[in-house]
């Protein structure tokens, strides 16, 4: 049986400037300039396909997946054959693409989100944004969009109808992280285009034809300045950050992509921070509503609040066990009510 292979926790950009801040002081070493696109944001769950030796293996965000343990379908889809139609033999096609790569990607279309673009797809859709070659110390992210439809291509010559490939949207910028000017002219030069996600997804639209909302953007490390962009998976994670529009942010923050992170004075005020109806929909959509899933459903939240929270706690003056249990407190009246 596989491991779960996680997909790193994308963060915002703030969060990156802070790590770079922190790597400076431990180090000495510091990315001067580093090149970035965007790829869109789609609102849906997040699921991976292994392929290994041992054949194929299926995974959500937190757990391995089978058809008879599955998360909205996704595993039934992979393993689907012998269909006899135009979607192919799904579990023969990926058996072709190995040994030793994982494909990420969004499970995300009817039944998945409500009231998104995609929630308005005829069908469930695979859109893969990376895939990772081989494991642990040796592995390798790819998130090039014509590497990766090149590679899903392979000797199969099609991929499944429903599998797709994100490519590219809006421009490549630069950001020097030793130049306060150059950071500081990035949210004014991405704002404006995660708005533009959200009141209408672009990929869905030029894909699907059908008009809706956006999520927002993942912004993706291209090159480094003096230096090999890091493609292990940690040193990748480490550059990456993502924004959402006004309607899907886990934070009350006031603009998507901000360089400085918020300041609250209270208790109360960091709980109306991180504590919001999008974060706790993301807990819902893990573990569900019904009550015999409380417990998981507050430790999943309390988790991520914890995990985003380090920058804008240490901003604050506060510590994480002053928020702890108003933090718990918060999301179990929210899901209990």
């Amino acid at each position: 049986m596989a491991n779960l292979i996680t997909w790193t926790s994308i963060e915002l950009l703030h969060n990156v400037v802070r790590y770079l801040a922190e790597l400076k002081v431990n180090t000495g070493a510091l990315p001067k300039t580093v090149s970035y696109r965007g790829k869109v944001k789609l609102h849906g769950t997040n699921c991976a396909v292994q392929v290994r030796p041992e054949g194929v293996f299926v995974q959500g965000r937190t757990q391995m997946l089978t058809p008879q343990s599955d998360n909205l379908g996704f595993a039934k889809w992979v393993h689907a054959r012998g269909l006899g139609n135009s979607a192919g033999d799904h579990e023969t096609y990926f058996r072709t693409l190995g040994p030793d790569v994982t494909i990420f990607g969004e499970w995300c279309g009817p039944g998945v989100e409500p009231g998104m673009a995609i929630s308005q797809a005829e069908d469930k859709v695979f859109a893969v944004f990376a895939l990772q070659e081989g494991y642990g110390a040796d592995a390798k992210v790819i998130v090039e969009p014509d590497e990766i439809t090149a590679y899903l291509h392979g000797s199969a010559g099609r991929i499944p109808r429903n599998l797709h490939v994100l490519p590219w949207h809006g421009p490549e910028f630069r950001i020097d992280y030793t130049n306060q000017e150059s950071l500081d002219a990035v949210p004014d030069l991405l704002n404006p285009l995660v708005a533009q996600v959200e009141a209408e997804d672009p990929w869905v639209k030029a894909t699907f034809g059908l008009s809706g909302i956006g999520e927002g953007l993942v912004f993706y490390p291209r090159a480094v300045e003096g230096d090999v962009l890091p493609t292990d998976p940690e040193g990748f994670a480490h550059l990456m950050f993502k924004a959402k529009g006004d309607l899907h942010r886990a934070t009350r923050a006031k603009k998507a992509v901000q360089v400085n992170v918020e300041v609250v004075a209270s208790v109360d005020e960091f709980v109306n921070l991180m504590v919001t109806d999008a974060r706790l929909l993301q807990g819902v959509s893990a573990w569900g509503r019904e009550k015999r899933n409380t417990g998981n459903f507050l430790a999943w939240v309390v988790a991520d609040v914890q995990k985003e929270s380090a920058a804008e706690l240490e901003a604050s003056g506060l510590s994480w066990s002053q928020v702890e249990r108003a933090v718990q407190a918060r999301a179990r009246e929210w899901f209990l009510r």
